[in-house]
């Protein structure tokens, strides 16, 4: 989500904003849930699962994943506000 907020895919850029403008509150309240449950182990680098000693165990986040919220939260609130460009 937040990288087609950050770089939107044209020409589809409009449709894209309308999208997230729209949904903004259900994310934000999807996002909160997903970080209430996050572990903070970090993942493999392809995300697959966590990567302890040689070995992957499914499941986890991203360490950047409250990072990432944050912004995405961020994005969200300025589509909401009627910016045009996130």
């Amino acid at each position: 989500m937040l990288g087609n907020l950050k770089t939107l895919p044209e020409p589809f850029g409009d449709v894209i904003r309308t999208h997230f403008r729209l949904k903004a509150r259900s994310i934000a309240i999807q996002l909160d849930d997903w970080l209430s449950k996050d572990d903070g182990k970090p993942t493999s680098p392809d995300g697959g699962g966590y990567s302890i000693g040689g070995r992957v165990d499914t499941g986890g986040s991203t360490t950047g994943f409250q990072k990432d919220v944050e912004e995405m939260k961020a994005l969200l609130l300025q589509l909401e506000a009627g910016g045009a460009s996130a």
